[in-house]
This record gives structure tokens, C-alpha cells and sequence, in this order.
């Protein structure tokens, strides 16, 4: 009895190498580290997958959400029913295989990830579902943003704001495409910081408040308005969003305006420039 009993336990012991294999050791929770397999196994039980972009060695932020949201009971009971949970992880100190370097470096490049922890909510298929870093509130906030923020776009379709330069914006990337097959018009992607940037005040001021500007607008174009403000508190779930959005095109900087076409494709990228409307509108019509 104590020999079946002690081989049961050595089975079993394998099995939980077996099952363990893949995952990062770092924490309690099943984190896996190659995104195909993490594709099967959220495909075959319909969850979303977490990535977690992380400077496991080095990054404090990092630490601090790990710590604060991803050790705690609370995050744990949720992933286990919600999310499939992959690490991939740019360490300075720990040695790494060239295989391991190399799909994490793909997938870095594929979401456009600039800096850690960057944490990618996405699909089966790898479309993103929101973006998300380091923030303070615990794993409660962090899962109630998280929920939000997937379901912004879908909340938020219809939504519209009018800025002081009297231009009405869409705040949907999906409603901007959507409208933009049914007019045949260009989408006119404005990534601002309104309340602290200076050059993105002098973009407004020199080229989109004038009214040469907000006429060829109207006629030509479909307005979207992604904002980064510092300072005022965007409603839940849009900062997750404008931020997935910035990773899809690689903003790197503000002001940044991408002219999109019906399906999203870039066909130009534009900045401050000081030379007016006309110049303005002329870069755009080359692209038109």
C-alpha cells in the first residue's frame, strides 16, 4: 500500500513538471511564456490573454505591479477563470536562450512595446483588447480598468466630443472607419496632449482653429480625437484606449496626426509644422 501510495505521488509530481513546464517561476500564478501555445489554450476555452511585458531583474515599476496586483489572492482567483496568462520577460541579469530572446523580441516589435511593464490585453488571434502599465489602486482597479477598457470601443461607438476650435471628433477608431467607408472621406487622427503640450496648443492654434482648416475638414475628412492630458481625468476606460491605439501606430511623440484610409491603413504622417493651413492642408491632399 505504501509503495502504490508513494509511486501515485511520484506520478503525480510529474505531471505537475509536465504541466508547469512552460510557465515563468516567479509567482504563484500559471504564467506561460510562448504566445502560440497561449493561443490554442485561449482559443480552446474563449478567454482573453494577459501579456505582461516585464523587466523582471531591473524594472521597480514592474516589481511594484507584480507585487501590488498579480501576488495578490484577489488577481489570482480572477485569472484563473478569466485570462490566459503569459510573461515575456527582458531581463539584464538572468541568462536567456537565443529562442527565448528572440520571440519575445518578436512579439515586443509585433505591439509596438516601448517601454515595461507594458501589459497587452488581446485575443486568440492577437488583436488588442486594451493596453495598460503600471498604476496604483491594487488588483481591484486593475481588473475593473482592464474590463472597461475592452469594452470602451463597443460602450463609446456613437460618442462624439466638440473641441474649443468648434471641431466635432469621433473618439472611436471603429466608428471613424466605419463612417469613413460610408462618405468615401479620409480619416484625420489628431494625437494630442491637450493640457500640457505646447506644440500640440500651436498646431491648434496656427492650423486647425482657422477656418480654411475646419472647411476642408468638413468636406473631406472624418475626425478623431485621442487625448493624453496630464492633468484632467479622462473617462474609464478612454486613456486605455487612446494608449492601444498610440501602440498600433507607434506614436512616439506628440503632436502626432496619421491620415488613415477606410480600413485603418496609414497613408501619412504629419507634425507641427510652422507654415500655416495652406502647407497643412496641401500634405494632406498629397495623400488624399
Amino acid at each position: 500500500m505504501i509503495k502504490r501510495f508513494t509511486l501515485l505521488l511520484i506520478i503525480v509530481g510529474f505531471i505537475s513538471l509536465a504541466c508547469t513546464a512552460e510557465t515563468a517561476d516567479d509567482s504563484q500564478l500559471n504564467w506561460l511564456t510562448n504566445i502560440p501555445n497561449a493561443q490554442k489554450i485561449a482559443a480552446e476555452k474563449e478567454l482573453p490573454i494577459l501579456i505582461n511585458f516585464t523587466g523582471s531583474d531591473w524594472c521597480s515599476w514592474c516589481t511594484k505591479l507584480s507585487e501590488e496586483v498579480f501576488d495578490t489572492k484577489e488577481f489570482s482567483n480572477y485569472a484563473a477563470d478569466n485570462l490566459v496568462l503569459v510573461m515575456l520577460d527582458f531581463p539584464k541579469n538572468i541568462e536567456q536562450s537565443a529562442e527565448v530572446k528572440a520571440h519575445n523580441e518578436k512579439y515586443m516589435q509585433q505591439f509596438g512595446v516601448r517601454g515595461f511593464p507594458t501589459i497587452m490585453l488581446v485575443d486568440a488571434q492577437l488583436n488588442v483588447l486594451s493596453q495598460m502599465g503600471y498604476q496604483p489602486g491594487g488588483p481591484e482597479k486593475f481588473i475593473s480598468d482592464m474590463e472597461t477598457s475592452v469594452v470602451f470601443p463597443q460602450q463609446n461607438y456613437e460618442n462624439t466630443i466638440t473641441t474649443d476650435n468648434g471641431i466635432t471628433w469621433f473618439t472611436s477608431l471603429e466608428k471613424a472607419k466605419d463612417q469613413a467607408k460610408a462618405t468615401g472621406k479620409k480619416i484625420f487622427v489628431d494625437f494630442t496632449g491637450s493640457d500640457w503640450c505646447v506644440w500640440c496648443e500651436k498646431i491648434d492654434a496656427e492650423i486647425l482653429s482657422t477656418e480654411q482648416f475646419k472647411s476642408f475638414a468638413e468636406k473631406n475628412l472624418v475626425m478623431l480625437y485621442l487625448d493624453f492630458p496630464q492633468k484632467k481625468e479622462l473617462p474609464a476606460g478612454m486613456k486605455s484606449y487612446n494608449q492601444q491605439i498610440a501602440a498600433k501606430y507607434g506614436i512616439q511623440g506628440l503632436p502626432t496626426i496619421l491620415i488613415l484610409d477606410e480600413t485603418g491603413n496609414k497613408l501619412k504622417q504629419l507634425g507641427y509644422e510652422k507654415a500655416g493651413p495652406d502647407k497643412f492642408i496641401s500634405d494632406i491632399e498629397s495623400a488624399l
